[in-house]
């Protein structure tokens, strides 16, 4: 109980926390003073920093996204003519082995080594977009590829796609790739949260896809935080982000024409 608390505490000295006990107090301070519209407005804000910061409806939001592609066996997986691994898993770095840093979103670059491992497909094509860095434009299918030579993936097995502003860029560049080459089926290997968005911008491109999802954030795959309310925290709010990235871009895809329901 002692332990509970302190950390109940601690999180007050967080950011977020900090904020939301400042409204707390402020609300209560404008309806002793007979505010009370003012009061309940303030009110409104504490109780949503609450709902999203301390509570399960964030993780709820984001298992929608998710739960569709768990389960998935990677030895049941069929044979494909390339593995495309979508960008967004690193970035370039001065002080890290080989350069790269590995983004929350890192699993990608696991789970698409391990399908070349396994022989799924003889080629390994590579997304993202760059950046700069002690001015010198960075691309990530480059710095991706140099860790995963050093992994044992041919350099010859990789193709990058150079610099990619979204989803739909890589798509086509794997469109214009599977034409010339010939290629029938994909492997895309993607967040499971992302995986709806990114698998129907490819489908739109006429491309056979076989979904890999990874890189799960809530209870589907990985273990559960912490139970009840306390003070809000910053992962309530970086899970509702992700939720509301993946529904507001399925909104803006769709209406751009770039994927088909």
């Amino acid at each position: 109980m002692r332990e509970e608390l302190l950390h109940q505490l601690l999180y007050l000295l967080e950011p977020i926390g900090f904020v939301w006990f400042c409204l707390l107090v402020l609300a209560a301070a404008l309806w002793w003073k007979g505010q009370r519209r003012f009061a309940l407005a303030t009110g409104y804000v504490v109780l949503f920093m609450t709902v999203v910061g301390s509570s399960p409806v964030p993780g709820w939001l984001l298992r929608s996204l998710e739960r569709p592609y768990a389960g998935v066996q990677l030895e049941a997986l069929p044979a494909a003519d390339a593995i495309v691994l979508l960008g967004g898993g690193a970035s370039a770095s001065r002080y890290e082995v080989q350069g790269v840093h590995l983004t929350p979103a890192g699993d990608r670059i696991i789970m698409a080594h391990a399908l070349f491992k396994m022989g799924k497909a003889p080629v390994l094509v590579l997304g993202g977009n760059a950046s700069q860095l002690d001015n010198t434009l960075r691309l990530e299918s480059e710095i991706v590829r140099n860790l995963l030579v050093t992994l044992g993936v041919p350099a010859e097995a990789m193709i990058s796609l150079g610099r990619n502003a979204d989803t739909y860029g890589e798509a086509q560049k794997v469109r214009a790739l599977a034409t010339e080459r010939g290629w029938r089926r994909i492997l895309l290997v993607t967040s499971a949260n992302h995986m709806r968005r990114a698998s129907a911008t490819f489908k739109a491109q006429d491309i056979e896809v076989i979904p890999v999802p990874c890189n799960f954030f809530t209870s589907v795959s990985t273990p559960s935080g912490s139970q009840g309310i306390s003070v809000p925290r910053y992962q309530g709010f970086a899970t509702m982000a992700t939720w509301l990235h993946e529904e507001i871009g399925w909104f803006m895809y769709r209406r751009r024409g770039w994927i088909r329901e």
